[in-house]
């Protein structure tokens, strides 16, 4: 295979792409573990403090400042690992007694032990065994400088350029040292070191060994995922079980790998989660290795804050983030900063900074005009930056951010087209309400309605149909209906939503209220109530319909109900 650039794989890695750390491993691996049974004289634990040093290569792999210079910093980390063991090995010799010897071990231990395999194992290593402790000797012989040389060159079959780079010295310098070294072995002695040295076979799964742990906690989140989405309420053992490993891979070096992993585990264990979640990005901000890292760590960050309520560091941050932003990313990420979580919406309200957001969002707004702007991204920031502008009650701003909306969204084959066709009513919905405007209210409310059953008539004729949009327009009108407090119309919708998508948790939680208050169903609202409780799949559901329910004007009467309590989570 042909040897590709050091700086080009780490950048691959460092985006990513794990294969490119298999390639680099690959192409070093038997250079440390000669220089590291060189430095310990033990073949074998050089192949455990060679798989140390490329573990700590990868975890620090961001913090290396030149990528050109990743074979001596990889050289540099395997010496002190050595250094280590050899200080460790000295300890332990002082403490502890010599080992049992074979002669001494009774038959019947042996018997356990699985004699015969050992037997014949070493009988088949005892040549090789025997010729390593005859080329330990011989390179013993050398000076260090000159050893290490001898080595790289057979073992590795690397060249004097390759080996001075890797060693941080001129060509001509290895040539000198491996003329010298030459001369010190006879021709036999020289034969010898190479047979012996190619019949050296490294671990053929070293790759899998270094990757096995972050590949380990995958597969656990991933069978989670799998459990949940068979069952939206179960699955909370194994979610259980991904958070253990991940919190013992986090004792170590944290990477952008880890830090993404730890971060999508984190986003289904509820309020603790956030909490833990907001420890990770203070961290990870310390050790991001690039830009784009940066920006999406602090995003969450400030979001996470503003979902644990803790308003002024939550501002604080996204204003941070906000001025960062625009000094060294995209106009695009500028737009995104405003219009990433609408959680944000109520800290600046909670802080009376209201008019502060606004003055940010107009200084954003003017970014619109940028042509390298994609549609979707001037259609999301006028759509979430509108609903905020709605919940701080500018009704004209929202309206106005609607119709801006509407121009940018005028292609219904774009694939992003229903979901802002969608934003733009069920916000018309709720300014015409607040204006009493009920003509254009009930306007805006036949076309959504139309549209659903349009839709449910194709679907009940065997037709095809896109059970996304049925769900999302029946939810979000749904909901609209539940806050304008029409229960009875909001139930019809909330049920097709339900019907489409039995794990949407919250349209669960809506119809719960809707049942409650038009019917007063005890049975229905409990079982509602405690399915959106229960639905494990919902990021930073865990416990927050506890918290929704007290805070919910309809469900007053029942706030120490012991039924109600118990669906929820509180006995």
């Amino acid at each position: 295979m042909e040897r590709e650039d050091d700086v080009r794989l780490i950048r691959r890695i460092l985006s990513g792409d794990e294969a490119a750390f298999g390639i680099l491993i690959k192409k070093y691996q038997k250079s440390v573990h000669a220089l590291v049974w060189r430095k310990i004289g033990d073949y074998h634990y050089a192949e455990d403090i060679m798989q140390d040093a490329f573990l700590q290569a990868y975890k620090k792999l961001s913090t290396l400042k030149n990528p050109n210079q990743f074979a001596g910093w990889l050289y540099v980390i395997a010496n002190r690992l050595c250094i280590d063991w050899t200080r460790k090995q000295k300890s332990m010799r002082k403490r502890k007694p010599a080992m049992q010897s074979l002669e001494d071990t009774r038959p019947e231990e042996i018997e356990k032990s699985s004699y015969t395999h050992y037997i014949s194992e070493q009988q088949v290593t005892e040549r090789t065994e025997y010729c390593r402790g005859l080329v330990q000797k011989l390179l013993e012989k050398l000076p260090e400088n000159e050893r290490t040389v001898v080595t790289l060159f057979y073992l590795d079959e690397m060249s004097t350029k390759e080996i001075g780079k890797f060693l941080g010295v001129s060509a001509n310098t290895i040539a000198s040292r491996l003329h010298r070294a030459r001369k010190r072995l006879q021709a036999d002695q020289e034969h010898l070191v190479q047979e012996v040295l190619d019949d050296v076979q490294l671990s053929e799964n070293l790759k899998e060994n270094i990757v096995k742990q972050l590949e380990s906690i995958q597969r656990t989140f991933d069978s989670f995922i799998a459990q949940a989405k068979s069952d939206p309420t179960s699955g909370t053992d194994i979610l259980t079980e991904a958070h253990d490993q991940v919190e013992e891979a986090l004792k170590g070096e944290i990477t952008s790998e880890l830090a993404r992993l730890a971060h999508e585990i984190y986003k289904y264990m509820g309020k603790p989660g956030i909490e833990k979640n907001v420890s990770l990005h203070r961290r990870y901000l310390n050790v991001a290795p690039d830009n784009k890292e940066r920006f999406w760590s602090h995003r969450v960050l400030s979001v996470n804050l503003a979902m644990l309520g803790q308003n002024r560091e939550a501002i604080e941050e996204q204003v941070r983030l906000y001025h960062w932003t625009c000094e060294h990313m995209s106009d695009a990420d500028v737009l995104y900063v405003l219009s990433s979580c609408l959680e944000h919406a109520g800290c600046w309200s909670a802080e009376g900074r209201i008019d502060d957001w606004i003055q940010l969002y107009n200084d954003a707004f003017q970014r619109l005009e940028n042509p390298e702007l994609s549609r979707y991204d001037r259609c999301n920031f006028l759509q979430i930056g509108s609903e905020i502008l709605r919940a701080y009650g500018r009704s004209d701003e929202t309206l106005l951010g609607m119709e801006k909306l509407e121009r940018f969204n005028d292609e219904p084959n774009w694939e992003h087209y229903f979901r802002f066709w969608l934003a733009v009513r069920t916000n018309w919905l709720l300014v015409y309400s607040g204006q009493e405007d009920w003509d254009r209210f009930d306007q805006a409310l036949v076309e959504v309605s139309k549209f659903i059953e349009e839709e449910m008539e194709k679907r009940a004729a065997g037709r095809a149909v896109n059970l996304g949009n049925l769900h999302w327009a029946a939810h979000d009108i749904g909901c609209c209906l539940v806050w304008l407090q029409k229960y009875n119309e909001a139930k019809r919708f909330l049920q097709v939503a339900i019907d489409v998508d039995n794990s949407n948790d919250y349209g669960h939680f809506m119809l719960a209220v809707s049942i409650w208050t038009s019917e007063r169903d005890r049975e229905k609202t409990l079982h509602h109530l405690k399915f959106a409780h229960e639905v494990v799949l919902a990021a930073w559901n865990r416990g927050k319909y506890y918290q929704s329910f007290l805070s919910t004007p309809e469900f007053a009467d029942v706030k120490d109900d012991p039924e109600f309590l118990k669906v929820l989570g509180q006995n």
